[in-house]
C-alpha cells in the first residue's frame, strides 16, 4: 500500500520545468482565491437583500472553486507519484472552458461599469466607489486567471508533446536484439570447452554393417526377392516324428 509519509518512496521524473510549472500554478491559484473569495461576498449580500444570484457570478464562482480543488488535486499527484501531463491538459482544458466563459460573461456585464471612473461623480457615494473598485479588481483577476489557465494548458501541451517524441522506454538489455531480428549470441555452459568437444563422437550411420554374432551367422542364401533366410533355421529337432514320441 502507498504510503505519503514514507521517506523511501520514489515518484516518476517530472518533464515539467519547475520556474515555469510553479509560476504558472501560483498565478493559477492567486487569481482563483481572490475572484472566489469577492464572489462570496457579493452572493452573500445577494442574499441577504433577497436579490437572486446573477448566472455571471455562479460560472465565476464555479471557476475559482473548480480551479482550486484541480490546484490540490494536482500538486499531491506531483509530490506523491508524478503527475501525468496527458491528465493535466484534460483539467485544464476544462478549467479554460469555465474561465473563458466566466470572463466572457463579466467583460458584457461590467461593461458600463469598466468604461467610467470609480469617483463619486459616478457613484453618488463612498459605497458605490468601493463596490466599482471590487468589480475592476474582479474583471483584473478573471483575466489574470484565463491568462494563465491559457499558459498552464500551453505548458501541459509542450511536455506531453516532448514526453510523446522521447518514445515509450523499453528493456533493449533483455528483448532488444530479439525484436531487431538479431540472434543473440551463444555463450558456453559449464562443460562446453575445447577438450570435451574433442572427445565428442561423430555419428557412425555411414559405416557398415557389422557382421552378426548370434546363431545365424552363416551364409544365407538368397530369395528370389532379395531376403536372406539362414540355412539351419529348421534343422532343429523337434522330438515328433510320424506321430510317435521321440527318444530322449
Amino acid at each position: 500500500m502507498f504510503n505519503p509519509f514514507d521517506r523511501r518512496a520514489k515518484t516518476a521524473p517530472s518533464h515539467y520545468p519547475k520556474l515555469m510549472f510553479h509560476a504558472v500554478r501560483f498565478f493559477q491559484l492567486l487569481s482563483s482565491c481572490v475572484v472566489g473569495g469577492i464572489m462570496c461576498y457579493f452572493i452573500w449580500h445577494l442574499t441577504h437583500d433577497h436579490w437572486s444570484t446573477p448566472w455571471t457570478f455562479i460560472w465565476l464562482t464555479a471557476a475559482s472553486l473548480f480551479s482550486i480543488a484541480a490546484l490540490l488535486f494536482t500538486i499531491v499527484l506531483h509530490c506523491c507519484i508524478g503527475l501525468n501531463p496527458r491528465l493535466n491538459l484534460v483539467i485544464n482544458s476544462g478549467l479554460f472552458v469555465l474561465w473563458a466563459l466566466s470572463w466572457s460573461l463579466l467583460t458584457w456585464y461590467m461593461s458600463g461599469t469598466l468604461a467610467n471612473m470609480c469617483d463619486v461623480e459616478h457613484w453618488n457615494e463612498e459605497v458605490g466607489v468601493m463596490v466599482c473598485r471590487i468589480y475592476k479588481a474582479l474583471f483584473t483577476f478573471t483575466l489574470l486567471g484565463l491568462v494563465s489557465t491559457i499558459m498552464a494548458l500551453i505548458l501541459d501541451i509542450i511536455v506531453h508533446r516532448q514526453q510523446t517524441r522521447r518514445g515509450v522506454y523499453r528493456l533493449h538489455d533483455i528483448d532488444g536484439p530479439a525484436k531487431r531480428g538479431v540472434r543473440p549470441e551463444a555463450t558456453r555452459g559449464p562443460f562446453t570447452d575445447d577438450e570435451h568437444a574433442m572427445h565428442t563422437r561423430e555419428s557412425e550411420a555411414w559405416e557398415a554393417p557389422r557382421p552378426s554374432t548370434g546363431p545365424y551367422n552363416e551364409a544365407a542364401a538368397p530369395l528370389a526377392g532379395g531376403y536372406a533366410v539362414p540355412e539351419q533355421q529348421f534343422e532343429y529337432d523337434t522330438g515328433y516324428h510320424g506321430g510317435h514320441e521321440g527318444k530322449r
